[in-house]
């Protein structure tokens, strides 16, 4: 069924080098893979990004882009032109990512409200990439949440949630949506998160001591750099040697320690797939960890795409269809454990290439991206066709 698409985001991402952090990650794993399916199609692309205030339109290989356009004349001007070619319209709104806060927040009223009148004349499809749950999220990171701020988000999900399709990155968002929010599973699907099999190869790599093992985010404000050097100490009394590596941009450079090397430096996508790869164990410490931007999911899904060990906490709540009963995927509770399990995998390193293919093969199963924007196409589709039908 042909049909064309507008997308609406926080940031365009077309290519590999977009991706930035864990907004991109998606944009580009699944909205540009979504994109270039209906390209092939010979249908026309829209993209809005909300950050830059662009609107990009993509024909025959080419993309071209307007000056800057607020968000309403944006998708007025976008949905005008596609209504032309006479085709269904399907338009991906990545909410709660596209609005940019309080002052915005007249323009992004009109927007949804456009939105809804296209919608209601069967102009166009909307489907929300429903992120973030914007309340719970807010009272996540900040521990609270102001009475007005709560307001303005209740009355923001009344509007979208009346959209045709929203998508959840999980199931349990999914429930929880139905059971919080009353939203009807009949108009709701899950889109898990994914990473990128082509872009990131497998390699077996080199089983010589010491053991390297990466870790991501504020080690330094969570965990504290001398706690692990604590850690490092303790295995190396035990004949252990390990190395950590570690990416943390607000990390000092005044540490003086032989086993650990920290990076705190920003360091773009591409070189830390290298760093991933040259790693023998990866390590998550903390559920809001972050490589700079690339939230722990995403980067969950990058680690086991490389294909090694990976130690994560238990308060991750990795659960559905991620790492529960995956061999070579270890959560902990307390750094002695982590020592535990370091100790394990040191002493029978050969077991890490074995536990590596087993974990890169569940990754290309589940979480290619390719893959996954595919079967939300077809599902995407399946809907369109019975809105038609029924209309």
């Amino acid at each position: 069924m042909p049909f064309s698409i507008l997308i609406i985001s926080h940031y365009f991402a077309w290519s590999f080098k977009d991706v930035r952090e864990g907004l991109t990650h998606r944009y580009f794993g699944l909205y540009s893979n979504i994109a270039r399916y209906v390209l092939t199609h010979g249908e026309a692309v829209y993209w809005y990004s909300v950050r830059e205030q662009k609107l990009l339109r993509i024909f025959e290989g080419k993309i071209y882009s307007s000056r800057y356009l607020v968000m309403p004349m944006a998708v007025i001007r976008s949905l005008r032109e596609l209504h032309i070619r006479r085709k269904p319209i399907i338009i991906i709104l990545d909410y709660p990512h596209s609005f940019l806060g309080i002052k915005h927040f007249p323009l992004y009223v009109i927007t949804l409200i456009t939105l809804h009148i296209f919608r209601l004349f069967k102009l166009a499809f909307i489907i929300v990439d429903n992120m973030d749950p914007p309340v719970e999220h807010a009272l996540e990171l900040k521990k609270k949440i102001s009475i007005l701020e709560k307001i303005l988000w209740i009355f923001l999900n009344n509007i979208v949630f009346g959209f045709d399709f929203i998508i959840f990155l999980s199931q349990s968002y999914r429930v929880y949506h139905k059971l919080y929010y009353k939203l009807d599973y009949t108009k709701t699907d899950v889109c898990p998160l994914g990473s990128f099999p082509s872009k990131i190869p497998y390699k077996e790599v080199s089983l010589k001591p010491p053991l390297k093992v990466l870790i991501l985010g504020r080690i330094e404000e969570w965990i504290g750099l001398k706690n692990l050097s604590v850690l490092i100490n303790d295995l190396e009394h035990e004949g252990i040697k390990v190395k950590l590596i570690v990416i943390d941009k607000s990390a000092p450079n005044s540490l003086k320690e032989n086993s650990i090397e920290v990076i705190n430096t920003y360091i773009d996508y591409s070189d830390l797939v290298k760093l991933l790869a040259g790693a023998h164990v990866l390590l998550l410490l903390r559920p809001r960890s972050l490589h700079h931007l690339l939230t722990v999911r995403a980067t969950l899904l990058d680690y086991m795409m490389t294909g090694r060990p990976i130690l994560y906490l238990r308060s991750l709540g990795s659960k559905e269809k991620i790492v529960d009963d995956l061999k070579g995927c270890y959560s902990f509770v307390s750094l002695k454990e982590v020592s535990s399990i370091l100790k394990q995998l040191y002493t029978n390193m050969s077991v890490i290439n074995e536990l590596g293919k087993k974990i890169r093969e569940y990754a290309e199963k589940h979480f290619n991206y390719e893959v996954l924007a595919l079967n939300l196409l077809k599902k995407i589709v399946c809907r369109l066709r019975s809105r038609y039908i029924r209309g």
